[in-house]
């Protein structure tokens, strides 16, 4: 995996929320639910509930929104619910358009995993431009159509294509920094990655807040939207809680969600096949699918059973201070290692995720258990492969033993020792070990077909054996949207006044994030916040 990649993921990691906190100006205390100065109809046509908590984590059953004790109301045309990279595009395009803004954050600062976010995508920048890169439509669209089993829909890409060189520019004129440097993210592809300058909390967070504010919106920091506000069924602003516990009832007429996904919800990482016990989330917090439920309330279609994901295996064991923390977090997608199951078994090609992490974890979904195993020149190369000298990785590998946290690292002189750690058939293994062995002599994986270069015999003791668990960054897609970013209902209908963008809307992938298309997420989460914002000032 290469060093900028690594760099990405080391940026997902925000850490130390700072503990401020800004008021609303034009927010009326001390209003109960049944006094509001919009002169709209207060009253809540729908108890609104959910009769399947088990489906719908975290939605709350049988909510009523007459039991909330309201201490502050406020007013406006847009509530955006999130300030990380979609959200902050929403806001600043929303209130360009001259409409009355309130920007709802449940952490104390902006930003949320966006803050570490490296570039964005764009095609026909004036950065590109400048330096004469141009790739077509055609070979952007035909691999990740077929990535997907032609399940997205493809004017989502094609309206990233065509709008995101005006993205770029646009953010420019509104302060955004970006370096200079435009590659392909080292996929060997489209030259797609525009790097932010100081990552996306200096680059691109700190000024598209600054601008926000000098357009007059009115940010609300710890305070978590919670629940939909609706009339007659429709969506008619967001209920959302202060960290001191207090309701603010905030009345618009659009509702832009960009929470930042579900990442820090285990329940919900669990329906996409991760086990939720073994899952070390690495993000902000507040990513726990607030914007799902709010969603849900309102009568969206759920998109989170075909999220993508930004996660990868690691090893308890071995020491993890961060997603890129080697040769840890390299182990699962180096492609030396040999991976089974539960029966001993090889299940894939091993190096499915060298190129794309995110590859790496379908293949085990279909399984009960998932192990690797390992000799001691594997595991130097993969010690090599990133950056760690071996002799340093042997020193990190002796003492991980020794400490083994989790109790989930072995080592024996032979592979059958090897299979009596966790039980497992060692005839069985010995069998695959030894087919995967003259697989590495002949050159040719007649199982799985892994890449020369990566068959490497498990022959030179002492042996390895571990059970990985998941390091979770985020997830990519949560509710239905269409192209303009508009939530729809179970039978494709817009849901008036609701909006998701950002990673809460994202619908460019089905269950894994390709990165074949460098750092397409985040420039379409620029492209669906401004669309998002356009169509709800145009229905104002």
């Amino acid at each position: 995996m290469e060093m900028e990649r690594r760099a990405f993921l080391k940026g997902a990691a925000i850490t130390g929320l700072a503990a401020s906190m800004m008021g609303i100006a034009g927010c009326a205390n001390g209003q109960s639910n049944s006094n509001v100065s919009s002169g709209n109809d207060n009253t809540q046509g729908n108890t609104q509930t959910s009769t399947d908590t088990t489906d719908n984590p975290g939605i709350t059953a049988g909510f009523d929104a007459n039991s909330i004790d309201v201490k502050e109301t406020c007013n406006c045309d847009i509530v955006v619910c999130g300030t990380g990279i979609g959200g902050m595009a929403a806001i600043v395009q929303a209130a360009e358009n001259g409409a009355k803004v309130i920007a709802v954050e449940a952490a104390a600062k902006p930003g949320g995993n966006g803050n570490g976010i490296g570039g964005m995508f764009a095609h026909g920048s004036s950065l590109q431009k400048e330096k004469g890169i141009e790739f077509d439509f055609a070979t952007l669209i035909a691999t990740e159509m077929a990535s997907t089993q032609y399940r997205v829909n493809g004017q989502l890409w094609k309206n990233l294509y065509n709008e995101s060189g005006e993205n770029f520019d646009w953010l420019v004129e509104n302060g955004v920094k970006f370096s200079g440097k435009v590659d392909d993210y080292g996929t060997g592809g489209i030259q797609s990655m525009h790097y932010f300058d100081g990552r996306g909390g200096k680059g691109y967070i700190d000024p598209m807040v600054k601008k926000a504010e000098d357009l007059g919106v009115e940010f609300y920091y710890s305070t978590k939207a919670e629940h939909p506000v609706l009339e007659n069924g429709i969506v008619k602003g967001v209920f959302a809680q202060k960290s001191n516990g207090d309701w603010v009832r905030v009345n618009a007429k659009s509702v832009i969600l960009a929470t930042g996904g579900f990442g820090a919800n285990n329940d919900m990482v669990a329906r996409i096949g991760y086990d939720p016990e073994n899952i070390w989330y690495w993000g902000v917090p507040e990513n726990d699918g607030g914007g799902w439920r709010i969603a849900m309330e309102a009568g969206a279609k759920d998109f989170s059973w075909n999220s993508a994901d930004n996660a990868h295996a690691y090893i308890r064991a071995m020491p993890h201070d961060g997603p890129d923390t080697m040769p840890n977090c390299g182990l699962s997608m180096c492609g030396y290692l040999v991976w089974v199951n539960q029966d001993c078994e090889r299940f894939v090609r091993e190096d499915c995720g060298a190129r794309n992490f995110c590859q790496q974890n379908p293949p085990r979904w279909n399984q009960e258990k998932w192990y690797f195993v390992f000799d001691t020149e594997t595991y130097k190369l993969a010690c090599q492969m990133y950056g760690v000298d071996p002799d340093e990785g042997m020193k990190i590998m002796d003492e991980s033993l020794k400490t083994n946290e989790g109790e989930c690292l072995f080592s024996a002189d032979t592979i059958e020792e090897l299979a009596g750690f966790y039980d497992l058939d060692s005839e069985a293994l010995v069998n695959t070990i030894n087919t995967y062995n003259e697989y590495c002599k002949t050159g040719v994986d007649e199982d799985w077909c892994k890449d020369t270069m990566f068959l490497k015999a498990i022959e030179n003791p002492p042996y390895y054996i571990t059970k990985p668990e998941t390091l979770f960054l985020m997830s990519i897609g949560a509710i239905y949207t269409d192209e303009n970013g508009q939530a729809v209902d179970d039978e494709q209908k817009p849901i008036p006044n609701l909006y998701a963008v950002g990673v809460d809307g994202c619908m460019l992938y089905r269950n894994v994030y390709t990165i074949d298309v460098p750092a397409s997420c985040c420039g379409n989460s620029v492209c669906m916040g401004r669309r998002a914002a356009n169509k709800a000032c145009e229905d104002l």
